[in-house]
């Protein structure tokens, strides 16, 4: 009989283990929603630096609770955004990038956040960073990027360098 009790608890130990891990998956996921509402606040109210870093936040819950790559591209792409708002290029360019990436993974369309990268680079006079990406696009996807002018802009701020 004394053996009977270890023998039961290393049967249960695993299956309460993978319960609490899933538990833990959807606190993840839920906070991730969570940071995401607080970073579309933040940004509505032209809080370029909060919305960046509640951005990046949610990417990381998305991430630890092994959230859609679809969403945490969506997510790298609205933190570049921000990012790009606070004057943070590199971290903006780092988060157009992340997003590209993710996107392809998950066979989305990259589209917006490369419009997003060269925008970035061509309002800092980085011609050939933003050659650079055109290029990397080809020459029938970088034309077609024409058709997202109207869609989404970076967003525009107080001129970066301004004290308020």
């Amino acid at each position: 009989m004394s053996t009977l009790l270890p023998i039961r608890s290393c049967l249960v130990l695993p299956l309460v283990l993978m319960a609490l891990n899933a538990c833990s998956t959807q606190v993840e996921l839920r906070m991730a929603a969570q940071q995401e509402q607080f970073a579309q606040e933040a940004a509505s109210q032209g809080h370029w630096a909060q919305a960046m870093r509640n951005y990046a936040d949610a990417v990381a819950n998305v991430e630890l609770g092994h959230g859609d790559l679809a969403w945490q591209a969506q997510l790298h792409h609205q933190a570049g955004r921000a990012a790009s708002g606070a004057c943070r290029y590199d971290a903006a360019a780092f988060h157009f990038r992340e997003a590209i990436a993710l996107a392809k993974r998950s066979k989305q369309s990259s589209a917006l956040s490369y419009k997003a990268l060269i925008d970035l680079y061509e309002r800092q006079g980085k011609a050939t960073e933003a050659l650079a990406v055109r290029n990397e696009l080809g020459w029938h996807q970088s034309w077609a990027l024409g058709a997202f002018a109207d869609l989404e802009s970076l967003p525009v701020g107080k001129p970066c360098g301004v004290q308020r």
